[in-house]
């Protein structure tokens, strides 16, 4: 009789701890899930965040560029004005040079 306690009891420990050491697996099985969820969402948001960032990178290399080409085409515009006066003025030191030879010679 005494054995068949003992063993009743240790089956009942063992029935004890078995039923322990399930909750503890589901709890663990819970946390890890709620765990990879929580590194998943903080995948994608980094990935937009990612994304955005090169996103801003690109646009402002975009935009630097952007700005370079109207500066750089101001600044073409402007020599070509300045080198079609110049043209202009070339020209017209050459006619009134020539109008001097040509008063030099008839004196």
């Amino acid at each position: 009789e005494f054995l068949r306690v003992a063993k009743k009891e240790k089956l009942r420990e063992a029935t004890e701890a078995k039923r322990n050491l399930r909750k503890e697996i589901e709890r663990l099985r819970a946390e890890n899930e709620k765990k990879m969820k929580e590194a998943n969402e903080s995948r994608i948001r980094l990935k937009r965040e990612l994304e955005q960032a090169r996103q801003v990178r690109v646009c402002d290399k975009g935009c630097e560029a952007g700005r370079l080409r109207a500066k750089y085409s101001a600044q073409i515009e402007d020599l070509q004005v300045k080198l079609q006066h110049a043209e202009a003025d070339r020209e017209q030191l050459r006619a009134d040079l020539l109008h001097e030879r040509e008063a030099r010679e008839n004196v």
